[in-house]
């Protein structure tokens, strides 16, 4: 089967016996490309300085809707700059609980990014949960 690219986070492949898991399906490499770019600090990359975001800034800001605003600007701006052809849909925040229903910090992170990948003629949705 074709491989895209190293799945993030990075994890051992035990069935396949390989040091990383990769993706074999595009929007699961759209979502590692994206969730790549979100968590890498800016600074972080040698000799680009811009790539990344600074999310991690927020993880201490109080879960209202001036952070929710800041943080989804700061989102489509990073995406719109390093991945063109990734359209953002929607961005939303959970403040109550996580995805398995679990409460949430106040100090916690949860953020739901509905995209679009577009290339030509080519067009694939995808989602990505984001926590921090």
């Amino acid at each position: 089967m074709i491989t895209y690219n190293i799945k993030f986070p990075l994890n051992d492949d035990v069935t396949q016996n390989t040091y990383f898991k990769m993706t074999r399906v595009t929007k699961d490499a759209f979502s590692s490309d994206l969730l790549l770019l979100l968590l890498t600090q800016k600074g972080e990359r040698y000799y680009e300085p811009d790539y990344g975001t600074d999310l991690l800034k927020y993880i201490f800001e109080p879960n209202d809707s001036l952070t929710a605003n800041d943080v989804e600007q700061e989102i489509k701006r990073t995406v719109s700059l390093y991945i063109p052809n990734l359209t953002i849909n929607n961005i939303t925040f959970n403040w109550n609980t996580d995805a398995e229903g679990q409460p949430i910090s106040e100090n916690q992170l949860n953020v739901n990014i509905k995209f679009t990948y577009n290339e030509d003629a080519f067009t694939e949705k995808g989602e990505l949960d984001l926590n921090f």
